[in-house]
């Protein structure tokens, strides 16, 4: 790699960033870590819902959904040997025959392994613990909204009610982790500062450390849930947890807890979760994301009672962004050393 250029795609829009000089210090930024670089930027990028469809079991269904590649995008892509990307086209290595790494943009990464990265052998890295502190502050907002009665004591205000709307306190309550990457890890120390007890699951279940009390492996997700004042999946997509979440999951919860979903969509039966609220079985449910998104409007969560609603926005993108290319021009340097990349993908398992 000595001498010769290495030719980095910026495929994201610019304005994502924010500030333009903010955006163009960081270009400026990672040009600075090695002569050899080549730093182009030439945004692709799909829409959401494409996007999430993409994530989902049968990516290649939605090939037709695809927007042509503009023509700017097209030639950085043809020289590239590093992308820093939210989306990828179709079949990427026929217009990246030289592209040998990916970042994701997100720490998601479902869609950018839909364009046939390990076929192509190309290594992925995702974005994983960018998000993760915004995305857990949302997560403890919730749960106080709900254990606060937040919603009912704004529509007494507005109704000129003085009504003493008395909530509970979340200290000596239990919270239960589907998943404990970045975000339930950030999750996880902020529900301990409030004094709750938490459990999280495990691929491969280890001795407890705190402030986890104990892992439960992914046989015992009933017995976890049993315990769980509180439930909150941050999990990433693979065919292990698609429909995780389903009829018989929440009615392992105990009567009067409360679901919160910050991974993916597909992790949880959404009929079942209207029909654990209608009952009343569950006391609330907060969603960032859903199966479809954006959510239709005639969808029928959308008038669920006790649901808490918001479009995939539980994310500081200010933070996001600054995060992620601290990130990036961490990786590029080992890329350029020839070190392992941090949170670099196993494509076999899909994370």
């Amino acid at each position: 790699m000595e001498g010769t250029p290495v030719v980095v795609g910026i495929l994201y829009p610019a304005e994502w960033y924010g500030p333009a000089e903010g955006f163009a210090a960081e270009l400026e930024a990672l040009r600075a870590l090695d002569p050899r670089l080549v730093v182009e930027v030439a945004p692709y990028d799909e829409p959401h819902e494409l996007r999430t469809a993409r994530g989902g079991p049968d990516p290649d269904a939605h090939r037709h959904r695809a927007p042509e590649v503009p023509d700017a995008a097209r030639e950085v892509l043809a020289r590239a040997e590093v992308v820093l990307a939210i989306d990828l086209p179709y079949d990427v290595a026929t217009l990246a025959p030289n592209l040998r790494w990916v970042q994701a943009v997100g720490a998601g990464t479902a869609q950018l392994q839909s364009a046939g990265l390990a076929e192509a052998g190309v290594t992925l890295t995702s974005n994983g613990g960018s998000n993760s502190i915004g995305i857990a502050e949302f997560v403890m907002g919730r749960l106080l909204q709900v254990a606060k009665r937040f919603r009912e004591l704004d529509v007494a205000q507005s109704e000129h009610r003085w009504d003493s709307l008395f909530g509970e306190q979340l200290a000596g309550r239990t919270l239960g982790l589907i998943g404990y990457g970045a975000i339930n890890q950030a999750v996880a120390t902020r529900a301990a500062a409030f004094g709750m007890t938490v459990l999280a699951t495990r691929r491969r279940p280890s001795d407890p450390e705190p402030p986890i009390e104990r892992f439960y492996g992914p046989d015992d997700l009933h017995a976890m849930l049993g315990r769980c004042d509180a439930v909150v999946a941050a999990a990433p997509e693979t065919p292990d947890t698609i429909g995780l979440v389903g009829a018989a999951e929440l009615a392992a919860m105990p009567p009067g807890s409360v679901f919160v979903n910050v991974g993916r969509g597909t992790l949880l039966d959404e009929p079942a979760l209207i029909d654990a609220l209608q009952r009343g079985h569950l006391a609330a449910a907060a969603l960032d994301v859903a199966s479809v998104e954006p959510l239709p409007a005639g969808n029928p969560l959308w008038d669920v009672p006790n649901l808490y609603l918001s479009g995939h926005c539980s994310s500081s993108p200010g933070a996001l962004f600054r995060n992620l290319h601290e990130l990036f021009r961490a990786n590029l340097a080992r890329y350029l050393a020839g070190e392992p990349l941090l949170n670099q993908v196993d494509l076999g398992r899909g994370y």
